[in-house]
């Protein structure tokens, strides 16, 4: 059975480990910084070296091709990112891009002209830097002029890593594509479920959306000393009752949903006033608008309850929605044909975090999966993923894509 270089890929993951290193084993690469710039450039001249095509989209999002012969008019593509998090880890983003180019290599060297054109892609700021999802925006054509005005970036720095990269806002905007037949990416998983489970590749069927909710409990201010405590309108009191009712409640009911109130706030915010108002940002996930709906409502249900017990009043208002996108049968059942051939053990699941593939799957059929992360530590220079799960990744992309091609082919 057709394998894949494994000391080639691995020799290329400790060579790119060391564009950004940190010392302590991470990574820090931010998008188009000047580190993330040189393993743009290194990645190029692995592409050059494989006798593989180079293309650089508008958006600075970066292919190396291997052509069906005669070039067929839509292509299969895969790959990640290359971007970090700020003293980050080696694996995230990375294993899922030099798997791809793994792949290809593969393919070439070993003559076999694939029935559809495949690319290996490079994605530009997946870890939102400058934006969420920058790169895979723009090429399904979801980036919008407005998005600049919201970069996390002044306007002038903006422009000058645009202009260092080869790009502009002009070119992003013109970056989308209508030539993708379908998508995967390889990512480590970022979690512990593949390591405590003992598989070898989580399929993910869905990626889950992200609500946000802007609370606030309302009370009545007091002296901390003189007011009866059983007289308090403590809006504390409601806010606190809320994370715990809504911690219970999640975890019974909406498994494996996840909830989170990470920033809390009081005022007038003194030792010795009673708290009158405690602002709570909360965020919950899961993988469909329907359960996302019905934690909604339930977590709305509980932030009343809490009010009430305390004679306190509560509102919330809403921000803009993740959506939750759900991965495509063909491209999961093709995933799993792949892993079957290769021996590998699977089981399907969802993505708790983003990745550019909720992109992708708006435009064409896709999915993704998941090798194993060890103690499930990411975004951290602690992230490890071993070897061997590098390696059986790395094989499952080479033979997903070649189940790809006949599928779509």
């Amino acid at each position: 059975m057709l394998r894949i270089n494994e000391s080639r890929l691995l020799n290329d993951i400790a060579e790119l480990a060391r564009i950004g290193a940190t010392g302590d084993g991470g990574v820090s690469r931010p998008a188009l910084t000047p580190a993330d710039l040189e393993a743009r450039a290194w990645f190029r001249r692995k592409i050059a070296e494989a006798g593989l095509d180079y293309a650089m989209d508008g958006a600075g999002n970066q292919s190396a091709i291997l052509r069906s012969d005669p070039p067929s008019e839509k292509r299969i593509l895969a790959g990640s990112h290359l971007d970090s998090v700020p003293n980050g880890g080696r694996y995230d983003g990375a294993l899922g891009v030099l798997a791809a180019l793994e792949a290809l290599r593969t393919l070439k060297e070993n003559d076999i002209a694939p029935a559809l054109t495949l690319e290996a892609v490079n994605f530009t700021d997946e870890e939102s830097a400058i934006m969420g999802l920058m790169g895979s925006k723009a090429l399904v054509g979801q980036l919008t002029a407005a998005d600049f005005e919201r970069s996390r970036l002044e306007a002038d720095e903006l422009d000058r890593r645009f202009a260092a990269a080869g790009i502009s806002r002009k070119s992003m905007l013109r970056a989308a594509r209508d030539d993708v037949l379908a998508w995967v990416e390889l990512h480590i998983e970022q979690g512990m479920r593949l390591e405590s489970a003992v598989l070898d590749i989580g399929v993910v069927d869905a990626i889950v959306g992200i609500r946000s909710l802007h609370v606030t409990f309302r009370g009545e201010a007091a002296h901390a000393g003189t007011k009866p405590m059983h007289l308090r309108r403590d809006a504390l009191w409601g806010a606190a009752q809320f994370v715990l009712r809504a911690r219970q409640h999640v975890m019974a009911n909406y498994s494996p949903g996840v909830c989170n109130v990470g920033l809390i706030s009081a005022r007038p915010g003194a030792f010795n006033i009673v708290p009158a108002e405690v602002y709570c940002a909360l965020e919950f996930r899961h993988g469909s608008d329907d359960e996302m709906d019905r934690m909604q409502a339930d977590l709305t249900r509980l932030m009343n309850e809490c009010a009430l017990e305390f004679d306190l009043s509560v509102s919330y208002e809403e921000t803009p929605a993740v959506i939750p996108a759900g991965m495509n049968e063909q491209v999961m059942r093709a995933i799993e044909r792949g892993a079957d051939s290769l021996g590998l053990s699977h089981e399907r699941m969802l993505s708790f975090a983003g990745h550019d593939t909720q992109n992708m799957a708006s435009i064409a059929p896709a999915a993704m999966y998941f090798v194993p992360s060890v103690a499930g530590i990411s975004h951290n220079p602690k992230e490890f993923t071993r070897e061997a799960d590098c390696v059986k990744g790395a094989n499952l992309m080479l033979h997903t894509l070649l189940e790809l091609t006949k599928e779509f082919g």
